[in-house]
C-alpha cells in the first residue's frame, strides 16, 4: 500500500470542513474483558458466551482486548492516529449489577470511577467523547424478566441514562441511547443468534421495538433533566435492500418491506412522535396493537448517527416463515468482506443525500448535524494467531475506508451536514455470534499476547485525518 499526497491545489479542493471530527468507535463487551462482570456473569451476553456452540469460532469476550486494564495505552493509540473522537460505550451490567429499589439506588462505585478515569484520560488529550447507553447487553437480572419484551426495562433504561448522565455527564460530548435497536430486535427475536435466541418471533420483535422507543425517549428527556444543553441521539444502522431481479415486482415489495422496517421505521417514529406499522405489516392484528404515540418521543434526536457498512440484496420466498420480508439473496456483484458484505460506497452517498433527507431537520425545521458513527471493513483470522505480520497489509480495508471517505466527502459537497466520521473499529474485538476470528480493528490485537499493531489502515485514516483532507491513495 502506498499513500501519496496530491499537489496543494488538489488537496484543497479534498478538504473536509474545519473542526470535522476523525475518530474510531468500540463497544464495551467487545473490548473490555471485565472481570467484575465475567467473573459474576452479569450481563446475557456473558451468559450466553458460556455455550461456545452460541459463537461461530467457539471463543469468548472474557478477556477480549483487556481494555479495562490498558485503557491508557489504548487512548494513546487515538492521539497516535491523529484522531479527535472516540465512541466507547458503558457496560450497564457492571455499573448496575442488581436491581435498585425505590428507596435505594444500587450502583457499583468502582465502575463509575472506573469510566470517570477512562473519559478523563481522553478528555486530557482533547479527544470528543461518544457514549453509547446500550450497545445490545442487558443486565442479567434484566433478562430474566423478559428484557426488552417486558416495559420494564424501558424504565430501568432510563434511570440508568440518568445517572451515568449525573456522574459522568460532565465528560461526555455526545450521548447515544440504543445502539442499532433494529439490528438487536432482528438479531435476537428472528434471526436468533443473539440472546435471548428467539427465532421467527416476530409479534415479541415489534413489542422489543416499541419498548426500545419508550426507552429512548425517557433516557433523552433523563439526560436532558441533567444538563439541557446535551447533544442525546442513538445510532441506526442504515443498510439499502436491493432486489435480486428488478423485473420481479414480489422482489421488488420484499425490499420494499424490508427498508419501511429496518431502515426508516425508527427515524420515522422519533420523527413523528409515535411508533407506525407500515402496509403490508397493518394487516397483522398483533404487530397494529402495538402501534401508536409514545411520550416524549417526537423530536428525540439532537443529531443523527448512523452507523453504514453495507447494501443487502434481497429476494422473496414463498417457504419464508414471514413473507413480507422475504429472504437475504445468496447473489453479489460487488467485492465482499469475510462476512459477505459488499463494499458499496455509493449506496453511502445516497443514503446520506437522498434516503435520510426527510429526518436531516426536526419537526420544526431545525437541522440536525450528522455523524458517521459506525463504517469499517471485516476480515478473517484465527484468535490464536500471534507473531508474525499477518493482516498488516490490509489492501482491502484501505480501499473500502477511501472509498466510503470519498462518498462522505461527496455528500458534504453535496449540503448534507456531516460534522464527523468514526471508523469501527480502532481495536480488533468480540465480534458477537461470529466471535474473535472476525477483524474489524484499524490496529491488531494478537489475542494471546494482546500486543497492538498498526495496519497500513491505521496509517492511511491517520494521514487522512492528520491533514483532514482525502488524500491520494494508490494500492
Amino acid at each position: 500500500m502506498n499513500t501519496n499526497k496530491e499537489s496543494k491545489s488538489s488537496q484543497q479542493n479534498r478538504l473536509f470542513p474545519d473542526n470535522f471530527l476523525w475518530g474510531a468507535s468500540t463497544s464495551h463487551f467487545q473490548i473490555e474483558g471485565n472481570r467484575f462482570e465475567i467473573n459474576n456473569r452479569l450481563s446475557d451476553w456473558s451468559q450466553w458466551t458460556q455455550d461456545p456452540t452460541h459463537v461461530a469460532d467457539q471463543t469468548n469476550a472474557d478477556h477480549a482486548c483487556e481494555f479495562v486494564e490498558r485503557y491508557a495505552s489504548d487512548l494513546d493509540l487515538i492521539t497516535t492516529l491523529n484522531l479527535n473522537a472516540f465512541r466507547l460505550s458503558l457496560n450497564w451490567a457492571a455499573i448496575c449489577p442488581e436491581p435498585s429499589t425505590a428507596n435505594e439506588l444500587k450502583i457499583n462505585r468502582e465502575m463509575i470511577d472506573f469510566y470517570r478515569r477512562v473519559l478523563q484520560t481522553a478528555k486530557n488529550k482533547n479527544i470528543k467523547i461518544f457514549v453509547t447507553l446500550f450497545h445490545f447487553c442487558l443486565p442479567q437480572w434484566l433478562a430474566e424478566e423478559g428484557g426488552w419484551t417486558n416495559e420494564k426495562t424501558a424504565y430501568e433504561f432510563a434511570r440508568f441514562a440518568k445517572i451515568a448522565a449525573q456522574e459522568l455527564g460532565d465528560l461526555v460530548d455526545f450521548w447515544q441511547t440504543l445502539n442499532e435497536p433494529l439490528s438487536y430486535a432482528y438479531e435476537s427475536y428472528i434471526n436468533g443468534i443473539w440472546p435471548p435466541g428467539f427465532k421467527n418471533e416476530h409479534t415479541k420483535c415489534f413489542r422489543v421495538i416499541r419498548n426500545q422507543l419508550i426507552g429512548h425517549a425517557a433516557a433523552y428527556k433523563a439526560i436532558h433533566e441533567i444538563e439541557n444543553s446535551a447533544q442525546v441521539s442513538y445510532a441506526v444502522h442504515w443498510r439499502s435492500f436491493i432486489p435480486r431481479n428488478m423485473n420481479n415486482p414480489l422482489d421488488l415489495f420484499v425490499s420494499y418491506c424490508r427498508n419501511k422496517i429496518f431502515n426508516h421505521l425508527f427515524l420515522m417514529a422519533v420523527q413523528s412522535g409515535q411508533l407506525p406499522c407500515p402496509f403490508p405489516f397493518s394487516l397483522f392484528k398483533e404487530l397494529k396493537n402495538l402501534a401508536g404515540p409514545i411520550a416524549d418521543l417526537k423530536d428525540s434526536a439532537d443529531f443523527l448517527g448512523i452507523n453504514y457498512y453495507t447494501r443487502e440484496i434481497c429476494e422473496f420466498s414463498s417457504s419464508a416463515p414471514f413473507i413480507p420480508l422475504g429472504i437475504r439473496s445468496d447473489f453479489r456483484i460487488m467485492p465482499v468482506n469475510a462476512l459477505g458484505w459488499e463494499s458499496c460506497p455509493a449506496t453511502l452517498l445516497r443514503l446520506l443525500t437522498v434516503d435520510t433527507r426527510p429526518y436531516h431537520k426536526n419537526s420544526k425545521g431545525k437541522e440536525r448535524p450528522i455523524y458517521i458513527t459506525e463504517n469499517g471493513y471485516g476480515t478473517r483470522f484465527a484468535a490464536n494467531l500471534s507473531s508474525g505480520d499477518w493482516s498488516l497489509r490490509d489492501e482491502d480495508r484501505g480501499e473500502y475506508l477511501h472509498s466510503h471517505l470519498l462518498s462522505v466527502y461527496q455528500a458534504i459537497k453535496a449540503g448534507v451536514n456531516i460534522k464527523g466520521y468514526l471508523h469501527w473499529s480502532l481495536l480488533d474485538n468480540f465480534e458477537w455470534a461470529e466471535g474473535l476470528q472476525i477483524r474489524f480493528g484499524l490496529v491488531r490485537i494478537a489475542y494471546p499476547s494482546q500486543e497492538r499493531t498498526l495496519r497500513d489502515s491505521a496509517r492511511l485514516y491517520s494521514e487522512i485525518a492528520g491533514s483532514n483532507s482525502l488524500i491520494n491513495y494508490k494500492l
